[in-house]
């Protein structure tokens, strides 16, 4: 402990030399652990400072726009044919219900007269007792024989009535007949009946004929049995026999939109047009040739779609074995007299609908509306907006912006660097400045 003193009225304490060492000591490491923070201070300030002014040429560089990185496809015009194309269902072009004009007992039937089966014009269908028809065709023979007779006859009396006549003009040359008692001397009504007669008797016996006729039932065109009624026995009084579906042509209607009709030149002869249909069958597909007969006066009221009327000759024809069937669905094609001049783009290079973007001599985006008078599903046809030669571009641009510049892959940029890597294309992005 210190020692004190007392002088007059005041203390004085003088410290304690061990007690002044131990304070001492205490506080030797603040003052360290402070001179070793201001050093890392400074050494931070310094580094900080050696940073800044290494990376000022850097930031300058990533500050210039080297442009959006994309790819292009050049495109040209050229003549393309116009394709009209859509489905359909394969229909039949008329069907007909076998009847018989005349009545009376089945006794024959033609063996392939059944559903499926296929008849040529011509063929014998089924046949009816012919006995009383047969009757009466040798009556009518008979009677116009008869009458035949009979004009004869009368004409012999008109000769000789004639000569009568001109014996009594001599015997009494004062004698003056009229014209119609002349006519009555010669027999001239007798003899206009006899001819009256003849013609009637001729007119039954084709009357009868026809009637015999009937009694044999024959296929009125190449047809297809569709159903067949009757069977061996039948008395048949004038109903129907069976039904026939003719093949000489199938009939599809192909719907098409409005906007394209206008390539078929409606009003013009449309059977220059080149048509055809495509259908599976058997695994494979098959196409046949089909001509255009003619545009329906009104649209469909479900989809207000144009009607096409396609006619494919001879279904069931060659190749036999891929037959077009009724009720087959088909793809129907029509093809545009005149080609269309204009630029082929996919769909998947149209933006916004009509739009595509273009990378211009100089490396600039220029955003284009199309004028695409003919479209598939897959491709556009471009007639306007796009010029002959020019590069549309293919890569997907998140912010386009007209005038924007653009790095087209391949090409070597003005510092000599190639691009080869395209992204997204947008501001802040892979392919955006930097």
């Amino acid at each position: 402990m210190g020692k004190t003193f007392f002088m007059g009225h005041k203390r004085k304490v003088f410290p304690h030399p061990i007690k002044e060492k131990l304070v001492s000591s205490k506080a030797r490491p603040f003052i360290i652990q402070g001179i070793i923070a201001i050093a890392v201070i400074i050494i931070g300030l310094i580094v900080a400072r050696m940073y800044l002014t290494d990376s000022v040429k850097p930031k300058q560089r990533q500050m210039r726009d080297a442009g959006v990185l994309v790819e292009v496809i050049p495109v040209s015009k050229s003549p393309h044919v116009v394709k009209l194309s859509g489905s359909g269902q394969v229909e039949m072009s008329r069907s007909q219900q076998i009847k018989s004009e005349a009545n009376g007992r089945i006794t024959w039937i033609n063996p392939n007269f059944y559903p499926g089966a296929r008849l040529n014009k011509g063929d014998v269908i089924a046949k009816i007792n012919t006995d009383d028809y047969a009757t009466k065709l040798s009556n009518a023979k008979i009677q116009l024989r008869q009458k035949e007779v009979a004009l004869m006859q009368e004409e012999a009396k008109g000769r000789a009535a004639e000569a009568e006549l001109n014996t009594l003009k001599k015997s009494m040359a004062d004698t003056v007949l009229t014209e119609e008692e002349s006519d009555l001397v010669r027999r001239k009504p007798q003899l206009q009946n006899a001819i009256a007669d003849v013609e009637l008797a001729k007119n039954n016996l084709d009357q009868a004929q026809r009637d015999y006729n009937r009694s044999i039932i024959k296929a009125p065109y190449d047809a297809v049995v569709k159903e067949s009624n009757i069977s061996l026995g039948d008395y048949i009084t004038g109903g129907a026999l069976g039904t026939l579906v003719a093949t000489d042509e199938y009939w599809v209607y192909l719907s098409l939109n409005p906007a394209n009709v206008g390539w078929l030149k409606v009003g013009e002869s449309l059977q220059s047009l080149k048509a055809e249909v495509t259908y599976e069958i058997g695994g494979k597909n098959v196409t046949r040739a089909a001509k255009v007969k003619s545009v329906q006066p009104s649209v469909e009221s479900l989809g207000r779609m144009v009607q096409i009327l396609l006619a494919v000759e001879d279904p069931l024809g060659e190749p036999v074995n891929s037959p077009l069937l009724v009720g087959t669905f088909v793809t129907a094609s029509i093809y545009a007299d005149e080609p269309l001049n204009s630029v082929e783009l996919s769909r998947a290079h149209v933006r916004e609908g009509n739009l595509a973007y273009v990378c211009t001599s100089d490396n600039k985006l220029s955003i284009r509306k199309l004028t695409t008078p003919y479209k598939t599903s897959e491709n556009v046809y471009v007639t306007e907006g796009i010029e002959d030669g020019e590069r549309v571009v293919t890569t997907m641009l998140t912010s386009p912006v007209e005038g924007r510049k653009l790095r087209v892959k391949g090409e070597t940029n003005e510092v000599g660097e190639v691009s080869d890597d395209v992204g997204r294309g947008g501001f802040g992005g892979p392919g955006g400045p930097r």
